[in-house]
C-alpha cells in the first residue's frame, strides 16, 4: 500500500527535477546568447564568405620553398620527444609519491597534489604565454612550457593508474616483510608498465598537437610559421603549414598506434 502510493509520488518529483534542471539549462542558454551578442543571422550571411577565402585565397597550399619547412617540423618532433621524455620520468617520480598506495607520506602527497592541480588547471596556452614573457621568444619557452603541463597531465594520469592496481600483489610482499623499494620494483612497476607506456604516447600525441599552439604565441615550432604566414596574409603558405600538421599528427598517430599493438 505504502509502495503504490509512494511510487506516483516519485515519479512526480523526478519530473518536476528534470523540468527544472531543463529550464535552467534553457535559461544559461539564453543567457549566454545575449550576453555574447550571438547573431544568428550574421552567422549564417558569414558562411558563404568563410567558403570563399577557403577555396579563393587559402586553397591550394603553396608548395613553393617547402624545404623551408623541414626545420621547423624537426624542430617540433624535438621538441615531442625531448618533452615526452622528460615530463615522463619527472612524472613517474612525483606520480608515486603522490599516489596513495606509494607516497612514503600523506603530508608528501596531499602537497603534490595541490601543486599538479594547480599547474593542471591553468590552461596551456596561458603557460606558454606566461613563458614566453619570462624567457622571450624563442624554442626554450616553448619546451619549457611542454615540461611543465606535460610532467603535470602524467603525475596525475600515472598516479591514477597506480592505485587502481591490483593490491594483492603488495599486501603479499607487505606480508613477507619486503621494503618500499622492493614493493615498488617487484610488486608496483610490473603491473604499471602497459598504462605507463599507453600514457606517455598519448603525451608524445599531444605535445606535437601542442606545437601549433606554441608557435601562436612565439614559443616556437612549426605553429612559428603559421603565425608568420597568417600575418602576412600569406595563405598559401599557411594552409600548406597545415596540411603538414595534419600529416604529421596522423603518422603519429600511426606510430604510437603501432607501439601499443607491440608493447601492450
Amino acid at each position: 500500500m505504502y509502495n503504490e502510493t509512494a511510487a506516483p509520488v516519485l515519479h512526480r518529483q523526478k519530473k518536476a527535477k528534470r523540468v527544472v534542471s531543463l529550464a535552467l539549462l534553457a535559461a544559461a542558454l539564453v543567457f549566454s546568447v545575449w550576453y555574447v551578442k550571438f547573431d544568428l543571422v550574421e552567422f549564417l550571411s558569414g558562411i558563404p564568405i568563410f567558403i570563399t577565402f577557403i577555396f579563393a585565397d587559402f586553397l591550394p597550399p603553396n608548395l613553393t620553398n617547402i624545404n623551408s619547412y623541414i626545420g621547423p617540423v624537426l624542430d617540433t618532433l624535438i621538441f615531442a620527444v625531448v618533452g615526452t621524455f622528460i615530463s615522463s620520468a619527472l612524472g613517474l617520480v612525483t606520480a608515486f609519491l603522490m599516489a596513495r598506495n606509494t607516497s612514503p607520506h600523506p603530508v608528501i602527497r596531499v602537497i603534490l597534489r595541490g601543486i599538479v592541480s594547480f599547474v593542471r588547471n591553468v590552461p596551456f596556452l596561458v603557460w606558454a604565454s606566461l613563458l614566453v614573457v619570462i624567457f622571450g621568444v624563442g624554442t626554450m619557452p616553448g619546451l619549457f612550457a611542454l615540461l611543465v603541463f606535460g610532467t603535470c597531465f602524467l603525475a596525475r594520469v600515472y598516479a591514477e593508474s597506480i592505485e587502481e592496481l591490483d593490491k594483492e600483489a603488495t599486501e603479499a610482499l607487505e606480508a613477507s616483510g619486503a621494503s618500499y623499494t622492493q614493493i615498488i620494483k617487484h610488486a608496483i612497476i610490473p603491473q604499471f608498465m602497459p598504462a605507463y607506456f599507453s600514457w606517455t604516447l598519448f603525451m608524445f600525441e599531444i605535445n606535437i598537437r601542442s606545437s601549433a599552439i606554441l608557435g601562436l604565441v612565439g614559443a616556437g615550432g612549426i605553429g612559428s610559421n603559421l603565425k608568420q604566414s597568417m600575418d602576412l596574409f600569406q595563405y598559401g603558405r599557411a594552409s600548406m603549414i597545415i596540411v603538414i600538421l595534419i600529416v604529421l599528427i596522423l603518422a603519429v598517430e600511426f606510430l604510437t598506434q603501432k607501439i601499443r599493438e607491440r608493447i601492450l
